[in-house]
């Protein structure tokens, strides 16, 4: 019996660079998540665990300023 791969390409790697702008984009006043994901070629998802890793680890408020 064979195993299939139900992945058809493999996971996207990401930089920390790519992902800190993703949460500064989606941060702003107004941003639109959705729309920033799908300029990116991101899911939204993505972008929004991306988010809760930053702010659960303290690096937003550090680097994003207080809005």
């Amino acid at each position: 019996m064979e195993l299939q791969d139900w992945r058809k390409e493999p996971r996207k790697k990401y930089s920390n660079e790519f992902k800190l702008r993703m949460v500064e984009l989606a941060s702003q006043p107004g941003a639109c998540v959705a729309q920033i994901a799908r300029e990116n070629g991101v899911n939204d998802n993505v972008i929004f665990k991306w988010f809760r890793l930053w702010q659960n680890e303290g690096r937003i408020s550090r680097r994003l300023p207080v809005t």
